[in-house]
């Protein structure tokens, strides 16, 4: 991630920014409830959105933030936080840079930020994550709610 950009990870619809809809074929629960509601209102659903910045995640993924200690968060071997997912989620990120470069790009590395401590920490994650072994739970199916 870049100065400026943000990243929301959540799996409560209220914490989705207000420029994502979620589709109604990608809902259960209580998200099923309030767009049930939103259609009964005159909602129409367009497609099913998608880009770079937005990541839906499947119960048992894991997610790895790497990078050095920082105040108030310490780094244990360039890892900042490992987070497992007990049900799906989306993890949607934000940038105030609108080139198309950017957005594109959103999240990866950038040719300036591929240095080889960069990459070390990506690949030293992915041992980690791989080294924990199959998930345990898991869904057939990404659902929101």
């Amino acid at each position: 991630m870049r100065d400026g950009d943000s990243v929301t990870i959540t799996s409560r619809i209220e914490d989705l920014p207000s420029w994502f809809e979620l589709h109604p074929t990608e809902v259960w629960g209580r998200a099923a409830r309030v767009m049930s509601a939103r259609i009964k209102a005159g909602y129409e659903p367009g497609d099913i959105m998608d880009g770079p910045n937005i990541w839906r995640v499947w119960t048992g993924h894991r997610l790895a933030w790497v990078g050095p200690s920082r105040p108030g968060l310490e780094a244990v071997e360039d890892i900042l936080s490992i987070v497992r997912f007990g049900t799906c989620a989306m993890v949607i990120g934000e940038s105030n840079r609108l080139s198309v470069e950017d957005i594109v790009g959103f999240g990866s590395l950038t040719e300036t930020g591929q240095s080889p401590e960069n990459v070390a920490r990506c690949r030293h994650a992915y041992e980690v994550i791989r080294d924990m072994g199959i998930p345990r739970s898991f869904t057939e199916e990404w659902m929101f709610g």
